[in-house]
């Protein structure tokens, strides 16, 4: 792609947040125009434009997508639907020969994360997604200190995140969700703890519920698991939808020489050998992208080598999403991620980088 032209990209899905992501690529020092979108609503692609400042085809309907694919000559597309149509809408995008940004999660389900993400590999196009917390410097010093050795080897974690999540327009529909706050907000927490720690997930059991302030909903607002990693690290994993008073959240490794936890911005090591806590810094390497679509554009442009965030690395949460779902299904029973992958033909060494 010549340096000096502008990406020609379009959108599918240009609700609200599919906006926020679209402005944000269209702003690029680099240079992206959106060219067209498509979406159920109509006033949806007029807000995108006025956002804009400028106009763009539109495509209004279901099936709208495929016409706009066909219709115009693209570089790159941005998918920012529901989560189930995720999967139609990629392989929709990488059959013409297109580079993808798409929001989390990436596609439901291991064996379709997998079958997207060998299709993208072979394409020899980017694909990234949208996990905003690789370009934290708190989590991607975290992910550098635990590589390096700080706290040892890592034995547990805890992940704890509560919010007032009511499953509002899709996002309650099992439909259009795949797994209700498990699939959707806690997405991301299972993303960062699979990334920070550079490990496959193994196993999972817990149990969910659909309750929102004392009623039942037809998704999974809530969850509870245990957790076990391939390197024989184990912990809990907790989602909460309805906790008065806004977000919090809490994420904690724990390793044979310390811990690291976060607050606010902060990262903090417990040195174990000296009963201290630290403040450690933080911050980005020199060159490192601000954001997904800042990491995507720079691919694009050949300013930037390395994509932070690409589809394997949904590969491995859609597992340990798969896992957390099916048990929570069974009762509670212990789902192995390996017996999930073989239904598929797949095995552990399919999640790892190439």
């Amino acid at each position: 792609m010549s340096s000096s032209s502008a990406i020609r990209f379009a959108a599918i899905g240009c609700g609200n947040a599919g906006t926020a992501r679209i402005c944000a690529l269209a702003g690029h020092e680099l240079g992206l125009k959106v060219v067209a979108g498509a979406d159920l609503v109509e006033a949806n692609l007029d807000n995108l434009a006025s956002r804009l400042g400028y106009s763009f085809k539109h495509y209004v309907g279901e099936q709208a997508y495929l016409q706009m694919l066909d219709e115009n000559e693209l570089d790159a597309v941005g998918i920012f639907t529901p989560h189930i149509p995720h999967y139609e809408h990629v392989l929709a995008a990488m059959k013409k020969g297109l580079h993808v940004i798409i929001e989390k999660p990436m596609v439901c389900g291991a064996a379709n994360a997998l079958e997207v993400t060998r299709l993208m590999r072979e394409s020899g196009k980017v694909g990234i997604i949208h996990y905003q917390r690789h370009y934290e410097a708190k989590f991607a010093k975290a992910r550098e200190l635990i590589q390096k050795g700080l706290i040892g080897e890592v034995k547990r974690f805890f992940i704890y995140m509560a919010q007032d999540w009511p499953g509002r327009t899709w996002r309650a529909e099992p439909e259009y969700s795949g797994g209700g706050q498990i699939n959707d907000s806690g997405s991301h927490y299972l993303d960062i703890l699979l990334w920070m720690l550079d490990v496959l997930p193994r196993s999972a059991e817990g149990h969910c519920d659909s309750f929102y302030n004392g009623k039942r909903g037809k998704v999974e607002f809530n969850g509870s698991f245990n957790v076990e990693l391939e390197n024989g690290a184990a912990g809990r994993v907790v989602f909460l939808a309805d906790i008065p008073g806004g977000f919090v959240d809490d994420v904690r490794i724990i390793g044979s020489k310390g811990n690291l936890f976060f607050q606010g911005d902060r990262l903090i090591h417990y040195d174990a050998e000296k009963d201290a806590y630290h403040d450690m810094p933080t911050s980005l390497a020199k060159n490192y992208p601000s954001s997904p679509s800042d990491n995507f554009v720079k691919l694009l442009k050949n300013k930037v080598r390395i994509n932070r965030v690409p589809f394997i690395f949904g590969c491995r949460v859609a597992l340990l999403t798969e896992a957390m779902l099916r048990s929570a299904a069974q009762g509670g029973e212990k789902i192995l991620c390996a017996d999930i992958l073989k239904e598929s033909g797949h095995g552990m060494q399919d999640l790892l980088e190439s």
